[in-house]
């Protein structure tokens, strides 16, 4: 059970087998199965706001602003000052340069209760590092790259994690569930 001003924070990711989650310099995770793209949008419609960093959001721009109105309020981290050239809206789509721990202290204090990380590797390297993570959903796709974006992207990051669960999407691309050890 959440305190009262608790939130759950999730890192939610989908990688290879050595631990890439972009294929080569290609941006996204358009080599995520389709398996996992149902499992995305299924397990995003849990969470009250999720986070990302801006070269994730600017992959994906697009289909973010089509579903702009689910009502989950997402906020981009970017060293844009205020995501000029973006076009943010305000509790819908929202650009930030702070610091994660900050930026997790605002959408606390609008009573926000389950968060989203959803990348890159640096926004997810930051999180960890700074150990605001509590959980972490990584899709292993069966796949090896030999070269891509690592998970933490390149952050020095020690994270101690238990597993939660192991199952299946498909026959070859497994969902792991972790908490992060405190």
């Amino acid at each position: 059970m959440l305190e009262m001003g608790a939130m759950r924070v999730i890192l939610i990711a989908a990688q290879s087998l050595d631990g890439r989650i972009t294929f080569h310099e290609n941006p996204g995770a358009a080599f995520a199965s389709e398996a996992d793209r149902g499992f995305f949008r299924e397990a995003l419609a849990g969470f009250d706001c999720s986070v990302m960093g801006g070269g994730t959001f600017r992959v994906s721009e697009k289909r973010i602003r089509e579903r702009a109105a689910d009502g989950r309020l997402l906020v981009i981290m970017t060293g844009r000052a205020g995501g000029a050239g973006f076009g943010g809206r305000a509790g819908v789509v929202e650009f930030s340069g702070a610091a994660p721990g900050e930026v997790l202290a605002g959408l606390r204090a609008r009573g926000m209760k389950q968060c989203a990380v959803l990348g890159g590797g640096r926004i997810y390297g930051a999180f960890l590092a700074a150990g605001l993570v509590d959980e972490v959903w990584l899709t292993l796709e069966p796949r090896i790259f030999g070269a891509g974006v690592a998970l933490a992207g390149g952050v020095a990051v020690d994270a101690r994690l238990k597993l939660l669960s192991v199952g299946r999407l498909s026959p070859d691309t497994l969902l792991l569930k972790y908490a992060v050890a405190r």
